[in-house]
């Protein structure tokens, strides 16, 4: 394969390594991407050589552990997980509703942390580290909204929009119409598009630079939700706010202790 192209398969085949499905042979991966035995072979040869990846007996495959140095450099940048979780907690708190935390990674939504509800009929909510296509979602309609339309029209309407309910957005006009709402409110709301009878409000989170990395939700049966939807939607605003202003305030300690650290020696 050409370079591009090996880059281009490294995403689909990780993304093959789960929990429930953690090995796999040079054959599977061909099928599983569509490549022929040979270049599926070298591409995994590739992961295993960066650390990416690990061969064990008979030709099988595994994560390897670059992923936790990689996973341990990700934790000493500024974690929006540590700065958001005492923002959930208190949010799931107050008013007994599930909270997420949610990011995009490559144009799906990854659910980083969640605090469940105390309510005897609760939203279990998605699970953290599971992934669902954003246009159906009011996280997933946050962080769409940032995104350029090229992009979105490129990576996400270039193909039939996912039906998970009778309310789901599937339409590009009609979804494109709801970003920029979206863009222009500062909110989103899910009115049972992904789960039927849970409705969700979301606000964006943002860096110390004021981009949107990461969106807050609150998810709700919708016979809880209807009556206090507006209550529920200036919460998740506050908290998204919260979380930005722990985030700059993190990031400035960060700056701080660089420059206050004798060992840092700044570049010629």
């Amino acid at each position: 394969m050409a370079p591009l192209q090996t880059v281009q398969k490294i995403g689909p085949v990780l993304d093959l390594f789960t929990v429930s499905r953690p090995e796999w042979g040079a054959s599977e991966v061909a099928a599983a991407v569509n490549v022929p035995r040979s270049s599926a072979h070298a591409l995994l040869s590739s992961l295993v050589e960066t650390g990416l990846l690990q061969c064990r007996n008979r030709g099988r495959y595994r994560i390897g552990w670059r992923v936790v140095e990689l996973s341990q450099t990700l934790k000493g940048t500024v974690d929006v997980r540590s700065c958001a979780s005492p923002i959930l907690q208190d949010l799931a708190h107050k008013y007994g509703e599930t909270t997420h935390l949610a990011v995009m990674e490559r144009y799906r939504v990854l659910y980083v942390d969640k605090v469940l509800g105390n309510h005897v009929i609760n939203v279990a909510g998605a699970r953290v580290g599971a992934h669902l296509e954003p246009h159906c979602s009011a996280v997933g309609k946050i962080l769409l909204a940032q995104c350029d339309p090229g992009e979105i029209e490129r990576n996400i309407t270039n193909r039939p929009l996912r039906r998970l309910t009778p309310s789901t957005i599937a339409n590009p006009a009609a979804l494109a119409q709801e970003l920029r709402s979206v863009l222009r409110a500062g909110y989103a709301f899910d009115t049972g598009e992904a789960v039927p009878e849970v409705h969700c409000v979301a606000a964006p989170v943002r860096d110390e630079m004021g981009v949107v990395v990461a969106a807050v939700s609150m998810s709700v049966p919708a016979s809880r939700f209807v009556p206090a939807q507006k209550e529920f939607k200036n919460a998740v605003i506050a908290a998204g706010a919260a979380i930005s202003r722990a985030i700059t305030t993190s990031a400035d300690a960060v700056v701080q202790t660089e420059r206050d650290d004798p060992t840092v020696v700044a570049a010629s």
